[in-house]
């Protein structure tokens, strides 16, 4: 292997199943979702909490059966960029990796924000001790920076300490609740859809927070090229972190629900912090869960921030973002596409920190990531039809891969529903706005480099999606094309960019 392919290339075989299943887990923040999601969820749902979030935990299923299925194929970086260049062609994969840029770009300014103010309030009421929230944000960003680049399988190991710790102490809560029987002892009541506050419409906000909760399960497919045995390994592991971390969810929405009970339902809607309050009448304390929270926030950032990366060491690699992202260290590391992340991510919870605040800017940034992800939720599931069709056409199976994904496209519909009416308080309400503006620039960016670099549009999504000797030979043809004049450079042949898994 040359020294330039090198320089592309990830390290291989380093993330088990088990490191695997801890990332996408630890993306997920459970105790951050729940601590942060239940609000702004049973303000809609109100009392059906649970079914909306058992809804949510439905529609990820089928997400993660097409991700499964696209996996087994193509175990690459890009996840849906490389995906739906495969379902949809160039054009569609591009458009799909702009619109996951935008999305995925929102998670370290979204946990920076939370962890830096959520442990400065933690410092003031528990210990006495002054800190702003800046300085605890960058600090946070500092150690996580240097932990991902030390690679991916450290990162795993951290985020797997992080995750037990934060899942234990919020299940024990859960349990206590529904030990002492709640208020109002235990019923079905909650998974009724007339208890829902605002009916179909609260169901969608429920169910759209219930999805921003499972967020990130989807994040192990961008580390398809460092697990061991990715076509196995990346179906397990997202099976396995929805079903696991759904049941936990589900199971500490009922508890919140039960923990106010049916006659206090306004009440557990309108609650800022309903997990602080059920903490301090069933616990007689609220520190050990702001300690989980923060552990979780750390665990997601951690796995949150790799995730993204990833996406845009993948799309730097093969020309579409500057080359200069696309390279590793002697360790194999994306440093450059880290170290451009963590700086834009800084540079953005500060300045719009400044403005709206820290809540703001998790809000805000959770905002965008939940609808731009529901989007390329349903972007995926389309793709998949056509991929297993056109490509794997003796593969193809009605229900699994046509009626399924079908049905998840269609059930994705509730939640953006639920985002756009009633329409969110400013400066949210501009998100829809923010990334049509932003898929406009991106069509523009595309049509400019199918102007002028019709061969690297030609070859997207086919760079190191095989083994590494044909990944070798694509990456150095890809470079050789963007370094060649337009007239100079040959169309890659599109048989030498299929991969093992499409020939």
């Amino acid at each position: 292997m040359s020294d330039s392919t090198t320089r592309h290339a990830l390290r291989r075989n380093t993330l088990s199943i088990a490191g695997s299943v801890a990332m996408c887990m630890a993306f997920m923040g459970p105790a951050t979702s729940v601590a942060f999601n239940t609000p702004p969820a049973a303000a809609g749902a109100g009392y059906a909490l649970p079914l909306a979030i058992l809804l949510a935990l439905v529609a990820c299923l089928l997400v993660a059966n097409t991700i499964a299925a696209f996996a087994r194929k193509i175990p690459a970086a890009g996840f849906a960029y490389t995906f739906n260049t495969h379902g949809f062609g160039p054009a569609g994969g591009f458009l799909s990796g702009w619109l996951l840029l935008l999305s995925y770009g929102m998670v370290a300014p979204m946990l920076l924000a939370a962890i830096g103010t959520y442990t400065s309030q933690f410092l003031a009421t528990q210990l006495h001790v002054h800190i702003a929230w800046q300085l605890m944000t960058l600090l946070f960003g500092l150690i996580v920076w240097g932990i991902n680049a030390l690679g991916v399988s450290d990162s795993a190991k951290v985020a797997m300490v992080f995750l037990v710790l934060e899942v234990g102490i919020m299940l024990g809560l859960a349990l206590t609740v529904l030990g002492k029987g709640g208020d109002h002892g235990l019923s079905l009541a909650p998974f009724r859809p007339s208890h829902s506050l605002g009916g179909t419409s609260g169901l969608g906000t429920g169910m759209l927070w219930g999805v921003l909760m499972f967020i990130g399960f989807e994040s192990v497919a961008t580390l398809g090229e460092e697990a061991k045995t990715a076509k196995r390994t990346i179906p397990i592991a997202l099976f396995s972190a929805v079903i696991v971390i759904g049941a936990f969810y589900v199971l500490t929405a009922y508890s919140a629900a039960i923990g106010y009970g049916p006659n206090h339902a306004k009440t557990f809607a309108a609650d800022a912090s309903p997990w602080t309050t059920l903490a301090q009448r069933y616990w007689g304390i609220t520190w050990a869960l702001m300690l989980t929270v923060i552990a979780s926030q750390f665990a997601n950032f951690v796995s949150g921030s790799n995730s993204f990366v990833r996406v845009l060491f993948a799309m730097g690699r093969e020309g579409i973002l500057p080359k200069a992202l696309g390279r590793t260290s002697r360790r194999h590391i994306p440093h450059i596409a880290l170290g451009a992340y963590m700086l834009f991510s800084f540079a953005f919870t500060f300045l719009m920190g400044a403005k709206f605040g820290p809540l703001g800017v998790y809000s805000f940034a959770g905002t965008v990531l939940g609808l731009g992800m529901i989007i390329i939720y349903i972007l995926i599931s389309l793709a998949v039809i056509r991929f297993y069709r056109r490509e794997h056409p003796t593969e193809f199976r009605w229900i699994r891969l046509g009626v399924l994904p079908a049905a998840t496209a269609i059930l994705m519909l509730l939640p953006i529903w639920g985002q756009i009416h009633p329409m969110p308080a400013w400066p949210n309400n501009l998100v829809p706005y923010l990334i049509a503006a932003w898929m406009v620039i991106g069509a523009g960016y595309l049509l400019f480099l199918s102007a002028r670099r019709p061969a690297l549009v030609s070859a997207m999504g086919h760079v190191f999606e095989s083994d590494t000797e044909t990944g070798t030979e694509i990456a150095e043809q890809t470079d050789r094309g963007v370094r060649d004049t337009d007239d100079e450079t040959p169309t890659p042949d599109r048989s030498d960019l299929q991969t093992g898994g499409t020939q």
